[in-house]
């Protein structure tokens, strides 16, 4: 009788040992997906959607106070205007400036108060931040005094 008591005994120990590993492996992989969640929500950015109405005039103040790493949407909505799209911009503006970096995109601007100088701002496609800010002269684009500035 005792034989059987041990053997009930061990028997009932295999089960909570095997009770504990399938309820440690449980919260193990419930803790590994929250992690993986949290962590993936972390990187994706948020984008802040924003309309503006199509236009393509700033004045030189204006330009003045846009400042590299401001969002897409920040910019063009202080401006209430969306710039010219590359697609849309005349060739002689085009070749004012260098081609644009990979994985951007780039409005085009002629200023209001002086209408012989053109500006380009380029956004990151990814983050929507500014990676570059660029005026050129159409008259004199060599000439020293307004060569294209990156900002």
């Amino acid at each position: 009788m005792s034989d059987i008591i041990e053997e009930l005994e061990r028997y009932r120990n295999r089960q909570r040992r095997r009770a504990a590993i399938g309820w440690g492996t449980v919260i193990a992989v419930v803790a590994a997906a929250f992690v993986l969640v949290v962590a993936t929500r972390g990187n994706q950015i948020q984008r802040q959607h924003f309309k503006v109405p199509y236009g393509e005039q700033m004045t030189t103040a204006d330009f003045g106070e846009i400042n590299t790493g401001e969002e897409d949407a920040t910019v063009l909505e202080r401006l209430d205007e969306s710039g010219r799209p590359e697609r849309l911009t005349e060739p002689y503006v085009l070749r004012l400036f260098p081609p644009p970096e990979e994985d951007v995109y780039c409005t085009y601007w002629e200023f209001s108060d002086k209408p012989q100088i053109f500006a380009r701002l380029c956004f990151s496609t990814a983050s929507g931040e500014l990676t570059q800010k660029l005026k050129n002269n159409v008259f004199n684009p060599l000439s020293g005094k307004l060569e294209t500035q990156t900002v």
